[in-house]
């Protein structure tokens, strides 16, 4: 059998009901209450004098009332903010990855370069976007994925670091089309023996890398 719980201000039209003077029938007539769980309501109000109720036993809570304002404030300020996302590992790449961890956990960071390149879209509908917004929001210009009337354009670019200094933000070119995305030849000529060979230069000059220090041999 369901349970109906009933809000503060009907049960609060109630007690006031049978405080001008109703009986308990009549008010909870007037408060549109069952007679029975008007009758309970009007008796806990005699016993506590108030009308709120109690917390029930179960499972405790997993946040707090802060937690909930923090999640709303960033709802609002992120309406199209994507969820996190974390690869996936089986137990082997796991276990391969502590080991390489422990096996180079003595080695010097800062004379390492760190490189990634990314693919940048631009007006283009890749994915669907979720919008978390409030009723009558809906066309205001936070919670709006613009759209382009021209061709998309797609962008792969890249970059590295290192302890203290950046190194060039490169736009790989490539035709695109059938076969003509980026390939190893294409990265090698681009990359490895481009801006990564020249930002590997000037910082073993600088004496950031020491002198002599072989790179990865690529083929």
């Amino acid at each position: 059998m369901t349970r109906v719980q009933h809000s503060s201000p009907k049960k609060n039209r109630l007690i006031g009901a049978i405080q001008a003077g109703k009986s308990i029938p009549q008010a909870a007539q007037i408060a549109d209450i069952p007679y029975g769980t008007a009758k309970r309501i009007w008796s806990k109000y005699c016993t506590t004098g108030s009308t709120k109720n109690q917390q029930r036993s179960g499972c405790p809570l997993k946040v707090t009332e802060r937690t909930k304002q923090a999640l709303v404030r960033t709802v609002h300020n992120n309406h199209c903010m994507p969820f996190g996302e974390v690869p996936y590992l089986t137990k082997l790449q796991k276990k391969k990855r502590a080991a390489w961890a422990k096996q180079v956990k003595g080695s010097d960071w800062s004379k390492v370069i760190w490189s990634d390149e990314c693919y940048v879209y631009l007006g283009d509908s890749h994915g669907r976007v979720f919008v978390t917004c409030c009723i009558g929001k809906q066309l205001e210009d936070d919670c709006l994925v613009p759209a382009f009337k021209q061709s998309s354009i797609r962008v792969m670019v890249w970059g590295c670091i290192m302890k203290g200094k950046k190194g060039p933000l490169v736009v790989l070119e490539y035709p695109g089309g059938k076969e003509g995305g980026m390939n190893t030849k294409r990265y090698q000529e681009q990359v490895l023996e481009g801006a990564l060979r020249q930002f590997y230069t000037a910082m073993e000059s600088k004496g950031s890398i020491p002198a002599g220090q072989c790179t990865k041999s690529y083929c």
